[in-house]
């Protein structure tokens, strides 16, 4: 479950947990956007390793959270696409 957080207490949590060879920096903050709220899901599980960061802009908030390796190599696959074109 997310929680809210100050700027400065999100930073602390980004700036522990980032990791450059990760590509995180904290320029994707940068300036700061007045109205945003930073949100914060701690580990599920000592599996979940992986930094994640969502940007909404429509809710006007950052999620910071964690995912497994596994689940972020699933993240990005998709499934082939048919091999043959519909039939109508």
């Amino acid at each position: 479950m997310f929680r809210d957080l100050t700027r400065e207490q999100f930073k602390a949590i980004f700036l522990e947990h980032a990791t450059r060879e990760q590509g995180w920096t904290w320029d994707a903050f940068e300036p700061e956007r007045p109205g945003m709220r930073y949100r914060y899901e701690p580990p599920e599980s000592p599996a979940h390793t992986r930094l994640m960061i969502a940007t909404d802009f429509g809710a006007r908030e950052y999620r910071l959270f964690f995912m497994t390796e596994e689940a972020e190599e699933r993240l990005f696959e998709f499934p082939d696409p048919p091999s043959e074109p519909p039939t109508s």
